[in-house]
């Protein structure tokens, strides 16, 4: 999917993208030494391995400044075989390349116009690729632009797979101090150069929208409302809607474009799930009355939308009909108005995947219902399939097991806290990290993340 700007731009002809094989043995563990730890690799239109390089210096070995939401971080800036090191200049050997594009084996089509809304318009690329009896580079160009690729595993092959989740940080941290979430996608990006990633499985909070609360006008001031009934009560108002999606479109179009995040989005395909950070902290597990009012549950409705887009790469009411991989809640969640949106897919013949939503049927109570539970085991039933896959990934927000810490929740949520709340109300900030941000009540724990491997018998 790409997102383009209606300003500037034409849509007559729509984007087109052409597909094609284009690729090169990968290097040797010698030629991985060789390349800065910012760099990354693709191919330019020649044909030529090219690296990545931010435009700006970094030394990330000192605390300094967040480089994620630079401009030009993601550039092509030399060929590696001009690689300015840290120990001096590298030259890397070039080897023998296959380039469908030169050959003259290519498919283009043109893109679908998903979505359209301030300025901005959403295109989608349907493509459809046949597996090999070897690993593939596939290359592409949107509108005869330079060649970005990813792989694609052979036929056999069970997929590379790169987890991620949690990418960002809480309102309290400043990310300067660790230079953003940069560090780490340059580690995911040197991997891949060495061993290709066929997909990255996002586990949730794949952005931190917190900031909600700090960069709006009408949402920042519903906040400072004191009386908890008087937030309850407060309308969700056109001019709210209209900038929380501002908020969410700018945050979401910025987030997935730019660092090395943004980089790696176009080299290697995403599946995502998604959780409370992709809305707003903690959403879903605080008091019913509170999560379910006007407000704070209409900014549950417009993050839904704009995961869906820019996450998902659809709208809103696509269902299992038009693309197989959903598995979709049985009824509607209790503050977002939509189902629940969990994924089913095979990741190889031997390898299932199973996302759990865990997070828009969310209460203080529950995770998943019980009726959208009996739907994901009738789906594993019908589709993993006896003697050939034989593991099935789990990804979920929360622990398979864990304590159970329900007398805990039951002690810090009942009358007995009433006074401590009380106090905390009047000591404006006092207790700032025992009571949370919304409700005035006792901050509870959400729950963390866990992968887990089955193997199927």
């Amino acid at each position: 999917m790409i997102v383009t700007i209606d300003s500037g731009s034409t849509y007559n002809p729509a984007p087109t993208l052409r597909l094609f094989v284009q690729s090169a043995p990968p290097p040797s563990n010698e030629d991985i030494t060789e390349i800065p730890a910012e760099a990354a690799t693709t191919f330019n239109a020649a044909g030529e391995k090219q690296v990545i390089l931010p435009t700006t210096e970094v030394d990330i070995g000192k605390k300094g400044k967040d480089l994620s939401h630079e401009e030009g971080l993601g550039e092509l800036v030399k060929p590696v075989g001009a690689v300015n090191g840290a120990n001096g200049n590298h030259s890397l050997p070039q080897q023998p390349r296959i380039d469908g594009e030169k050959s003259g084996k290519y498919t283009e089509g043109n893109a679908q116009r998903l979505h359209q809304e301030r300025g901005y318009t959403f295109w989608r690329f349907n493509i459809e690729i046949e597996l090999q009896s070897r690993e593939q580079r596939i290359a592409y160009k949107i509108n005869n632009g330079p060649a970005v690729g990813f792989y694609v595993p052979a036929v056999d092959q069970t997929m590379n797979i790169m987890f991620h989740s949690c990418n960002g940080f809480s309102a309290s941290v400043n990310p300067d101090e660790f230079n953003g979430p940069d560090p780490l996608w340059r580690d995911v990006m040197r991997a891949h150069v060495k061993k290709p990633y066929h997909v990255m499985l996002g586990g949730g909070d794949q952005l931190y929208n917190d900031c909600v609360m700090t960069q709006t006008t009408h949402f920042k001031e519903w906040l400072t409302i004191n009386k908890t009934s008087n937030k309850r009560r407060a309308e969700f108002t056109k001019e709210m809607k209209e900038e929380l999606e501002v908020f969410y479109l700018e945050r979401y179009a910025m987030w997935f474009s730019q660092g090395l995040f943004g980089v790696a989005n176009g080299q290697i395909p995403m599946i995502n799930i998604w959780d409370d950070h992709d809305i707003i902290d903690g959403f879903g597990s605080y008091n019913p009355k509170f999560n379910s009012c006007p407000v704070f549950a209409g900014l549950g409705n417009v993050a839904f939308k704009y995961y869906m887009l820019f996450q998902q790469q659809t709208l809103v009411d696509e269902g299992e009909n038009e693309e197989p991989s959903w598995l979709l809640g049985s009824q509607p969640g209790p503050y977002i108005t939509e189902h629940s949106r969990s994924n089913f897919m095979f990741l190889g013949r031997r390898v299932a995947f199973l996302g759990l939503d865990c997070r828009t049927e969310r209460t203080r109570e529950l995770l998943v219902g019980d009726k959208t539970y009996s739907r994901v085991f009738q789906r594993l039933e019908q589709e993993i399939i006896s003697g050939q896959t034989r593991h099935l990934i789990v990804l979920l927000g929360v622990p398979i097991a864990y304590p159970r810490l329900v007398w805990l929740e039951n002690i810090l949520t009942s009358s007995v806290m009433h006074p401590l709340t009380y106090l905390g109300a009047l000591s404006h900030g006092t207790l700032n990290g025992f009571l949370n941000k919304f409700d005035g009540s006792v901050e509870l724990v959400d729950g963390k993340w866990m992968m887990t491997c089955l193997v199927i018998k």
